[in-house]
């Protein structure tokens, strides 16, 4: 009863590989524990009293290269071993042009950088062709923990939540090598049966949650609280439909687009200081409002159109997306962790001028609950949305 064999279905395609980022090489232990041990920070950070406790906790299940005892540096173990079964997983490899992605702009969207956007003459490049190879859609995988002693719950947990709204490889936030779990053993025990319909995904995703501590303040790194929420959003009758429409419904929100559109479609004209801003008629004392989608946040090449933090290269958005099979469908779900922003003091550089942070939140909230449209004029950007948490 010391070991966990878990199945996982590869439900988006994966963008992942090792150091020469070939998809050919698989699903790799350390990337998976690397999203194990996300998940598991993510769900425990309201059990800890302090950020030291944490840290030890952490340690003591997935080790630590190194630490000091007694005044000594050494290696500390985790207490579990991780392997992944051998795969004989399909691939798309450069410079394919992706059979469905290249007739999908929202899901070429949430992709970029992953495949080409756009068809270009000048580049001989066609929409949809990639940049990067990716393992397809509709393959399993399975991953096999043995403990050194008892199997840890917290860990049953994390693989879950793993498996119900996490996701592998780069754009893994944009819903991009979503996954979801199919099988759970513990020993010669099954312990996990599938969502089938969405009240069984509700159900079961609100069970990750049922002992939990939830912290009333903004954690300091990216981990649940009792501002975060979990919104089953949309549908669709395959992973790609699912990734397009919410592609699109965030190209729309955001885009400022050309010739008054975007998709072909009159454009919602908001953030309309932050395009002012790109075009220079704004004051140096600005920062644009979409930065709480991540960072950086440019708008081209020049120096002036560079946005980031002052001091760190990268900041997440605290915004996921999922895509997760369903009997007769496939939901999509997005998932909001705000946290710590930034460190306390530190400044937004934008234009190459440093100023102060100032986070508005709601900018992603409107988003999943407001309407469509020039001045939000239009019907509600997802009708079918219900609340997974709180």
């Amino acid at each position: 009863m010391n070991t966990i064999k878990a199945t996982y279905r590869i439900v988006t395609p994966m963008f992942i590989g090792g150091v020469d980022q070939k998809a050919s090489d698989g699903v790799r232990p350390p990337s998976f524990k690397g999203a194990l041990r996300f998940w598991w920070r993510a769900l425990n950070w309201g059990k800890y009293e302090s950020m030291a406790d944490l840290h030890k906790a952490e340690a003591d299940l997935f080790g630590i290269a190194a630490k000091i005892v007694n005044d000594q540096q050494v290696v500390g173990q985790g207490a579990f071993l991780l392997s992944i079964a051998k795969q004989q997983l399909s691939t798309t490899d450069v410079p394919a042009v992706h059979p469905i992605f290249c007739h999908k702009d929202g899901a070429r969207y949430l992709g970029f950088g992953l495949m080409e956007a756009f068809s270009s003459r000048q580049k001989n490049t066609m929409a949809g062709q990639l940049t990067r190879g990716c393992i397809n859609e509709q393959q399993q995988f399975t991953v096999s923990l043995r403990f050194r002693k008892e199997v840890d719950p917290g860990i049953v947990l994390a693989l879950k939540a793993l498996g119900l709204m996490g996701s592998l490889g780069s754009r893994s936030r944009h819903g991009m090598g979503s996954l979801s779990l199919e099988s759970l053993r513990i020993g010669d025990d099954e312990q996990w049966t599938p969502p089938s319909t969405i009240d069984d995904y509700i159900l079961q995703t609100q069970a990750l949650f049922s002992e939990a501590r939830l912290a009333d303040d903004l954690p300091p790194y990216t981990a649940f609280c009792k501002r975060s929420r979990i919104d089953l959003i949309q549908s669709g009758n395959n992973p790609f439909d699912v990734l397009d429409s919410f592609g699109r419904s965030m190209l729309m929100y955001r885009s400022w687009g050309k010739g008054g559109k975007v998709l072909g479609q009159p454009r919602e004209e908001r953030f309309r200081e932050d395009h002012d801003w790109s075009k220079g008629l704004m004051n140096n004392g600005f920062h644009p409002k979409r930065i709480v989608f991540g960072l950086p946040h440019n708008y081209g090449k020049a120096d002036r159109l560079q946005v980031a933090a002052e001091r760190h290269k990268r900041r997440s958005s605290p915004l996921f997306f999922h895509v997760h099979p369903l009997k007769n469908t496939f939901a999509g779900i997005a998932i909001y962790l705000p946290s710590d922003f930034l460190p306390a003091g530190e400044k937004i550089k934008a234009g190459g001028v440093n100023v102060d942070a100032k986070i508005e939140w709601s900018v992603i909230t409107d988003f999943l609950d407001g309407r469509s449209g020039k001045g939000s004029t239009g019907d509600y950007r997802f009708p079918a949305k219900k609340a997974v948490l709180p």
